[in-house]
C-alpha cells in the first residue's frame, strides 16, 4: 500500500471527504486529491503532523519499509544519509551524494525513497523507534517519570549523539525533528500516564522544557557526559513544574 493509499484508507476510516479533510490539514481539497492519486505527496512535516493528529503509529506511512529494516540496501542508504549530512550543514545533501557514499544507485535509492521528503521520514523513524523502544517498556512497568527519562531516556539519547547531533543542526531536517518529537513524547506520556485536562498546560511545559534541554545537549559538537546532564534534569526535577507525575 502506498502513501496515496495510506491517505484514503485513513479518510474512509474517520468518513471523512477530501474537502473535510482538507480543512482538517489546512491544505487544498486538491492537494488531498493529488495524494490520493500518487500525483505528489505530503512532505515529511506533513506526514509527522497527519500521524499526530489521528493517533497513528509511527510508521503508518511506510510499514513495510520499517519491518524490511534488516535489508541491507535500506540500512546502507540510511547510513549513507547520515554520513552525507555531515558534509551539508545548511544544504540537503543530494540524492547522487547519498549514492556515492552508500555506493547504490539512484535508481536503488529512489525505488526505496521516492522523494528526499520519503528518506527524512524513515531515518527519523528508526533513530526514534532504537531510543523510544525502551523507554515506553519501561515507562509501562513504571509511573515515575522523572526516573525513567533520567535513566532511561537520557543514556539512549547520549549513544545516539550523531544521529541526533544532525537532526538538531541540520536546518533542511531540524524543524521536522523538533515538532516530531515534541509530539512523540507528549504521546508517550498520554498513552502511558493518567493526565488530567487539567493538566494539560503543565504538560505542554514539562515536554517543551525537556526537549530544550536534549535539543540544547545534544546540539553540541561535544556534548557533556551523561553524568553531568543526568544531574541538570534531577536539578529541575525537583520544581514543581515536574512533580505529580
Amino acid at each position: 500500500m502506498n502513501i496515496g493509499e495510506r491517505i484514503k484508507l485513513l479518510r474512509k476510516v474517520n468518513n471523512l471527504t477530501q474537502l473535510e479533510l482538507a480543512q482538517d490539514l489546512f491544505v487544498s481539497y486538491q492537494l488531498i486529491s493529488k495524494w490520493e492519486r500518487g500525483i505528489s505527496e505530503p512532505t515529511a512535516d506533513m506526514m509527522f503532523t497527519i500521524i499526530a493528529k489521528y493517533n497513528l503509529s509511527i510508521d503508518y506511512f511506510f510499514a513495510n519499509i520499517a519491518k524490511d529494516r534488516v535489508s541491507n540496501e535500506i540500512n546502507k542508504i540510511l547510513d549513507a544519509f547520515g554520513q552525507s549530512m555531515v558534509d551539508s550543514p545548511s544544504k540537503k545533501p543530494s540524492l547522487s551524494k547519498i549514492s556515492q557514499i552508500a555506493n547504490v544507485s539512484q535508481i536503488d535509492i529512489e525505488k526505496h525513497f521516492s522523494t528526499f521528503d520519503d528518506l527524512i521520514y524513515v531515518f527519523i523513524n528508526r533513530v526514534d523507534q532504537s531510543i523510544v523502544k525502551n523507554v515506553e517498556e519501561k515507562m509501562a512497568e513504571s509511573k515515575d517519570l522523572k526516573a525513567i527519562f533520567i535513566f532511561e531516556l537520557a543514556p539512549s539519547l547520549y549513544e545516539k549523539h550523531f544521529e541526533l547531533n544532525l537532526l538538531y543542526t541540520r536546518p533542511y531536517i531540524s524543524g521536522i525533528w523538533v515538532k516530531f518529537i515534541n509530539n512523540r513524547y507528549k504521546r508517550i506520556i498520554l498513552n502511558n500516564l493518567e493526565i488530567q485536562k487539567s493538566d494539560s498546560l503543565t504538560l505542554e511545559y514539562f515536554v517543551t522544557i525537556l526537549t530544550t534541554m536534549v535539543s540544547t545537549w545534544m546540539s553540541q559538537d561535544n556534548p557533556e557526559s551523561l553524568e553531568k546532564f543526568q544531574k541538570r534534569i534531577e536539578h529541575l526535577s525537583k520544581h514543581e513544574l515536574m512533580s505529580g507525575y
